[in-house]
């Protein structure tokens, strides 16, 4: 009877974090902006108006790595229409924790990973693995390879 309970608000729980997130995903991140106004690691939602102006160009990155460049217009601009599955938009999250400002150290703590060592930011080479990474605890390691993978990815 316990058992029944407690796997009926597992349940429970996991669908309203599954609404959580639907409700809160966005489908890029921007990883790039010349344009004070728009922050690095703010997240976009397709076809939504950037105060873009004349002169200064954003870079977004989608949940695929895919990257877009758009140039400063009057009026603004508007992010393509492409929209994250759920998946991707969960992905995205991570990268755009990444993307943004580190967060102040509360103190000096070891981060626990699931395998008990970080990898080598230059061993993780795909997004995946990157995202993997952070969400095992290692977001030092995988800042500096988000870092280095936009480097080698340059947007068109």
């Amino acid at each position: 009877m316990l058992a029944a309970m407690a796997s009926k608000r597992l349940l429970i729980g996991l669908a309203l974090a599954c609404l959580a997130t639907t409700a809160a995903a966005h489908d890029y991140v921007v990883v790039a902006s010349t344009d004070p106004s728009i922050a690095r690691g703010q997240p976009i939602d397709a076809g939504a108006r950037l105060p873009l102006a004349i002169g200064h160009s954003v870079t977004l990155m989608y949940a695929s790595g895919d990257l877009v460049t758009l140039r400063g217009a009057s009026g603004g601009v508007v992010a393509p229409t492409r929209r994250a599955s759920s998946a991707e938009a969960q992905r995205l999250e991570v990268l755009r924790m990444m993307v943004g400002p580190a967060p102040e150290p509360a103190g000096p703590r070891l981060a626990k990973t699931r395998g008990g060592l970080c990898p080598a930011a230059a061993g993780l080479t795909t997004l995946d693995d990157i995202a993997t990474a952070a969400q095992g605890g290692c977001t030092a390691e995988a800042r500096a390879a988000l870092e280095a993978w936009l480097a080698a990815h340059p947007a068109p």
